[in-house]
């Protein structure tokens, strides 16, 4: 049985997911975990999360942004 999943608006979004994402309706919070260690979440309206961890979240944001961009184009 299919699960219909009502979409999420950008007012309930930008509550955790603070920076707009380069790539159309995709939202971003970086979470310094510990010192110079970060998570990346990224996150779009029906709940779908692309996560990263690493030491420069400038890397990891952009690495998620273009891993977003991959799957948009299958």
């Amino acid at each position: 049985m299919e699960k219909l999943i009502s979409p999420k608006s950008e007012k309930v979004i930008l509550r955790t997911h603070q920076i707009i994402s380069s790539v159309k309706d995709w939202y971003i919070k970086v979470v310094e975990t510990s010192n110079e260690d970060f998570y990346v979440e990224a996150t779009d309206y029906y709940g779908r999360i692309v996560s990263k961890q690493g030491s420069n979240s400038s890397n990891l944001q952009r690495e998620i942004e273009e891993a977003i961009k991959e799957n948009q184009e299958l």
